[in-house]
């Protein structure tokens, strides 16, 4: 049994209120958005809040739930509804109006050798940034 993991921590911070914050990312209707490599080829909502999405491994189910008390939200996903991996997140209050959102990447060993992952995740938190930050967007 293999017994290590490749976890690594990425994060953005966004000049918008944690609720505004938390309201956009929870909402699965929104990933096309923001996921410019992971959703890149095109997302499906699904009528259950969840979406199957043309990723760069193939198709796959999405979905996120979330506390807003706590500020966690997970992304889960995985070949079908019911075999779902979760990636934890988490959104968190700073001071003047400004927001934390921190993702949690729990790497298979394809996914840790992927090029530029670094690359990637600034990509679509940078996306996040931008959205939130320029549309004022709430979910």
């Amino acid at each position: 049994m293999n017994t290590t993991a490749d976890i690594r921590s990425f994060h953005v911070i966004i000049d918008a209120p944690a609720p505004v914050v938390f309201a956009f990312i929870r909402n699965v209707e929104n990933l096309a958005q923001w996921s410019v490599h992971f959703a890149k080829g095109g997302v499906q909502l699904d009528r259950d809040g969840g979406a199957y999405v043309e990723s760069p491994a193939g198709r796959v189910y999405f979905t996120i739930t979330g506390d807003e008390a706590t500020g966690v939200i997970d992304w889960w996903s995985g070949p079908s509804k019911t075999i779902l991996k979760r990636w934890p997140t988490r959104v968190v209050a700073l001071s003047e109006g400004r927001t934390l959102y921190q993702v949690t990447a729990l790497l298979s060993s394809d996914e840790a050798g992927m090029p530029n992952l670094e690359q990637i995740f600034d990509d679509e938190l940078g996306a996040i940034k931008r959205i939130v930050e320029e549309q004022g967007v709430i979910a």
